[in-house]
């Protein structure tokens, strides 16, 4: 007769298994109720406005301010972008550059 090989019981994995899901819980749930970076709106208007000289400072804030808004309801970055790059008809690096400011320096 054969030698059947013995399997450890499924309940070995349960506790190493369960412990780590309860940490992966705890980690997520962490995550998601930090705190925002602090806000720094003059940065923001400090490191665009040398630049983009056509643009007021409320153009600016305004853009900075939307992409902002559509990046905290789910919009990726990238299509915030394109938002901007169209409303205020500059180009997408003009745009891209306001997001990245707005997304560093507005808390969003």
């Amino acid at each position: 007769m054969p030698h059947q090989a013995t399997t450890a019981p499924a309940s070995r994995w349960t506790k190493p298994l369960g412990a780590l899901g309860i940490l992966s819980a705890a980690a997520v749930t962490t995550l998601g109720i930090a705190a925002p970076a602090s806000a720094e709106p003059n940065d923001y208007l400090n490191n665009l406005q040398p630049r983009y000289t056509s643009l007021t400072a409320s153009q600016l804030t305004a853009a900075g301010n939307q992409a902002c808004s559509a990046i905290q309801s789910g919009m990726p970055a990238s299509d915030a972008t394109v938002v901007v790059s169209k409303n205020l008809g500059v180009s997408l690096s003009t745009a891209y550059d306001i997001v990245r400011n707005a997304t560093s320096h507005l808390g969003c």
